[in-house]
């Protein structure tokens, strides 16, 4: 009975010890599977964690390439709007250089004036073959005319936006009051048996043509212009005391143009004409006496009003 007791609890005692040590070594293979799953774990969360940085990484690219992409297309919608504004700008300068007038025609008159009154010629009040009471010519006198100016360049040739060059034509009538013809009135003495003062009209035409430089001010509105020199043709009435009328000259001026309503032009002017010595005939008495008949100088100057329009 007591071996068979002693046995039991031998057995038991195996029994427990295997439990024991099964017990234990289910538990051994437990903690060993547990951390190799952990490790597993681990190792895809690394990976994962990795390929979630790889994603950040070429979003951040991708969104600094979109940005640049879009700040370069808005500089280049920026560039072209700019090239357009720029280009619609010329446009319309070169639609109002096309429709700026180049041209002006302008009416003239004033007041004129001879430096030398003609008084002692030959056909002009002459003392020695009219003798009497005669009326001097001071020279004084009126002028009305007209003139054409064309625009050859609206800056200089390029050199300057503040200055523009016409090309003008002018022509002018000048009215110096009365005289009297000597030569005339001693002929019709002679055939009417008494002696008669004959009256003329003392006249001159001139025409020239000149370059004018005219400066812009007041956005176009106000134009000061000089004529640094020009040719003039005169032709006088009556003849001078060599029996010539044409006689050439340089024509100087200087003036100003201001736009008074769309293309209409007001100013006024200041000329003097300088002429060469075709007229300097002069006579003297037989055993040079006094001087018979004076030379002829016609060099005057004239100042008076402009309007014109332009086209």
């Amino acid at each position: 009975m007591k071996k068979t007791k002693n046995t039991a609890a031998v057995t038991a005692a195996i029994a427990a010890s295997v439990a024991v040590l099964g017990g234990v070594s289910g538990s051994a293979e437990a903690h060993g599977h547990s951390a190799s799953s952990t490790a597993l774990l681990e190792s895809r969360l690394n990976s994962m964690e990795a390929e979630m940085q790889a994603l950040r990484s070429e979003l951040a690219a991708s969104k600094a390439e979109s940005q640049r992409a879009a700040q370069e297309s808005a500089q280049r919608l920026e560039q072209t709007e700019q090239r357009q504004v720029q280009t619609e700008q010329k446009l319309a300068q070169d639609e109002d250089k096309v429709k700026k007038p180049k041209s002006l025609l302008f009416f003239r008159g004033g007041f004129t004036h001879m430096t030398s009154n003609r008084d002692g010629e030959l056909l002009l009040n002459n003392q020695l073959l009219n003798p009497g009471p005669l009326e001097a010519n001071n020279g004084d006198g009126w002028y009305v005319g007209a003139g054409f100016d064309h625009r050859l360049t609206d800056d200089t040739w390029g050199m300057t936006d503040l200055m523009a060059v016409d090309g003008e034509v002018m022509f002018q009538y000048m009215n110096f009051g009365t005289s009297y013809n000597a030569l005339v009135g001693n002929y019709a003495a002679s055939v009417v048996g008494a002696p008669l003062q004959i009256e003329n009209q003392l006249t001159q035409l001139t025409i020239s043509a000149s370059p004018k430089l005219k400066f812009n001010l007041l956005d176009g509105n106000l134009r000061p212009w000089i004529i640094p020199f020009g040719l003039s043709i005169n032709v006088i009435s009556p003849p001078s005391s060599g029996v010539t009328v044409l006689n050439p000259g340089l024509m100087l001026g200087t003036g100003v143009e201001y736009r008074i309503w769309e293309n209409l032009w007001a100013g006024m002017d200041f000329r003097y004409n300088f002429t060469g010595g075709d007229f300097n005939y002069r006579a003297r008495l037989p055993g040079g006496g006094a001087v018979a008949l004076k030379q002829t100088n016609i060099d005057g100057l004239m100042v008076g009003g402009t309007l014109g329009f332009g086209f």
